[in-house]
């Protein structure tokens, strides 16, 4: 059995800027935030970890206690124990076939009952823990453009799933549609809607592609899909303000977040579709150097919204690794910005963390072991 590794960094933040810069009207509660670092190691017992390609996409149950995500290429289903620090299980599934659940699954959430809403390149479905596949999930819905509905990876990739009406609710990739709509997707009828989002015409807007020698270049901002109080919270890297759907009501509203520290959207002329390698990691770093956003997360603890934000720092030479610059953003259960800060001496965190009893979790590999770098934070 492997033994827990605890590697204990503590951190002060000094106040960044002038005091009321980074304030609200109630106070900035991130000014005098401190923090302190774990690293944490998962015991494998028998099992090895495959973290070739780091984890790609990842859920915790509801109460938080544990965490699935896939290792692909075979897809295989791991369960992991926060708590205890161990792996549960770990539980290969069919790639085709009528449980099949595609070469490459990228999009992971657990449902009641520890069910899996899992999302491949070629497939999708509802999945109990033995990779049987309970419902099937890949349809072409109506209503909606038909060479959409029959682009299942455009349309369903990036999408949340609601257990309890059986509705999927989708931003499709830009290879299905370059239009700013969002979409509810009826199972049972096979139906779709799509609803406009006129704000989140910045997503294309700053979005790359370059095609030089046969060889295809992509950089998309990101759009993040959450649920939170029987609403779906749509955001992206390329702004601070969101969009609410309430499921119930079937209204969307924009919310409009003015933050001090850090600029509200990406700014500037790009060229979004380019012809040479060159011209695209240019065009790519002019982007990167301003503030992009992450996903939202809800701390049940402390009843608020954390978020990350970041920007790259500039590079000596073009082999050397990129290193970013992060801020913590913190917002009230109606969107109200509550603090901000930049968060000093850190230049890399993973692209999908978590928070767990009031404290974010960020993927580690440490030496082939699955790790997290938990950062506890005191304000």
């Amino acid at each position: 059995m492997k033994k827990l590794l605890t590697i204990s960094i503590l951190a002060l933040l000094s106040a960044c800027g002038e005091k009321d810069s980074g304030s609200t009207e109630k106070g900035n509660i991130l000014e005098n935030l401190s923090y302190s670092v774990d690293t944490l190691v998962v015991d494998s017992g028998d099992d090895l970890f495959n973290l070739s390609m780091g984890i790609r996409d990842l859920d915790l149950t509801e109460d938080r206690k544990q965490l699935f995500y896939f290792e692909n290429m075979p897809p295989k289903l791991l369960q992991v124990d926060l708590d205890n620090l161990k792996l549960l299980s770990k539980t290969e599934f069919e790639q085709e076939g009528p449980d099949g659940v595609g070469r490459f699954v990228g999009n992971i959430q657990v449902g009641p009952n520890n069910q899996i809403y899992a999302v491949g390149l070629s497939e999708l479905g509802i999945y109990n823990l033995s990779g049987k596949r309970v419902q099937n999930l890949k349809f072409q819905p109506k209503g909606i453009d038909p060479d959409l509905a029959k682009n299942s990876n455009a349309l369903f990739f990036n999408s949340v799933y609601d257990f309890d009406t059986q509705q999927i609710y989708s931003w499709p990739n830009s290879e299905g549609s370059n239009s700013n709509f969002f979409y509810k997707i009826d199972v049972a009828p096979e139906s779709a809607e799509q609803i406009e989002a006129p704000e989140m015409e910045i997503v294309h807007q700053y979005s790359l592609t370059a095609e030089d020698n046969g060889s295809y270049m992509v950089s998309p901002q990101q759009v993040y899909l959450s649920r939170y109080n029987g609403k779906i919270l749509i955001a992206c890297s390329a702004m601070g303000d969101l969009y609410e759907y309430d499921t119930q009501t079937g209204s969307l509203k924009f919310i409009e977040i003015k933050h001090q520290l850090v600029p509200d959207r990406l700014t500037g002329e790009v060229t979004n579709k380019l012809q040479s390698r060159e011209d695209f990691e240019k065009e790519m770093a002019k982007i990167n150097s301003q503030t992009r956003y992450q996903k939202l997360h809800w701390d049940s603890s402390r009843e608020m919204f954390f978020r990350l934000a970041m920007k790259a720092l500039p590079r000596n030479n073009p082999e050397e690794q990129t290193k970013n610059e992060y801020f913590l953003l913190a917002y009230d259960q109606n969107f109200n910005l509550m603090g901000e800060t930049k968060l000093q001496d850190i230049d890399k965190l993973d692209y999908n963390p978590f928070f767990k009893d009031g404290k974010l979790y960020s993927y580690v590999n440490v030496a082939d072991e699955l790790g997290f770098a938990v950062f506890t934070f005191d304000f």
